[in-house]
This record gives structure tokens, C-alpha cells and sequence, in this order.
């Protein structure tokens, strides 16, 4: 039925790392880009958004554009450079079966890239984390913040 599990809240993009993350570039860019009194704002974002589609990431060393695709984002600016070759010269079943080929090993190529790239920030994370060794019977302090109402 193609039913997946989402792991945030709706309506919450505070619980998504991604969206959080995506906000904080887009946040960044354009306040390098808008004008004085901020109203050309919807002129920037697809801007913007092109650039990042079109940018390989650092994690998975492909830009999110080729992902989906199979193939780079064309662009004005490269179609002038691009070299003229003949299109569907072996048929589309070749075509299709090397665009499959090509996408399947991206993906494996990404899942290594974030693995490692996981390992990496879990060895940084844990440089600061003391183990904490419990027996039964110790007494222990339960933080707890929440605030009591009419406190």
C-alpha cells in the first residue's frame, strides 16, 4: 500500500533533524542575499533551492538532485559546455537498465558514506560520555525539570 513510518510529529519540524538542518542553510544563505528591507525573499529561495539540489553533499557525495534523478541537474550554464553526443543510440531498455545500475550503486555509495559518517560523530559524541555503572540497591538523584502547576 506504500504506507511508511514517519519518525516526527506533524506540523513539529523541530523533532527533524533534516528539516532543522535545511532551515538553519536556508536561513544562512539568505540573509547573505536579501535586500534591505527583506521583500525579495521570494525570489531568493528558488534560487537557493537550485543551488542546493545541485550541490553534492559532503556526507554522501552526491547532490540531492542526482538522487532521485539518476543523472546532475542541467543547468544553462552547462548545456553550453556539455558535449553534443547522440541521444538514445542503444535503445531505452539499455538506457533504463545502466540508469538502474547507476542508482543502485549510488545508494549503496550514500549508505556507506552516512555509516561511516555515523561512526565518526558517535566516536566524537562519546569523547565526552562518562560510563555510569549502577548496582541494585544504590541510591541514585532522578533529575526531573518538570515544573509542578501553580509552582
Amino acid at each position: 500500500m506504500g504506507i511508511q513510518r514517519s519518525r516526527t510529529s506533524s506540523y513539529h519540524s523541530m523533532s527533524n533533524a533534516y528539516v532543522e538542518r535545511m532551515h538553519q542553510t536556508l536561513n544562512t544563505v539568505l540573509c547573505n542575499y536579501l535586500n534591505q528591507s527583506h521583500t525579495d525573499c521570494d525570489l531568493k529561495v528558488p534560487l537557493f533551492l537550485m543551488a542546493y539540489h545541485s550541490t553534492p553533499h559532503l556526507t554522501a557525495g552526491y547532490s540531492p538532485f542526482f538522487l532521485p534523478h539518476g543523472r546532475e541537474m542541467v543547468t544553462p550554464a552547462n548545456e553550453k559546455l556539455r558535449a553534443k553526443l547522440p541521444r538514445w543510440t542503444q535503445g531505452l531498455e539499455h538506457y533504463i537498465e545502466n540508469l538502474k545500475a547507476c542508482l543502485k550503486h549510488a545508494y549503496k555509495a550514500v549508505a556507506k558514506a552516512c555509516r561511516k559518517s555515523h561512526a565518526a560523530n558517535k566516536q566524537r559524541y562519546d569523547r565526552h560520555a562518562k560510563l555510569r555503572s549502577f548496582n541494585v540497591g544504590d541510591y541514585v538523584y532522578l533529575y526531573n525539570p518538570a515544573r509542578k502547576p501553580g509552582l
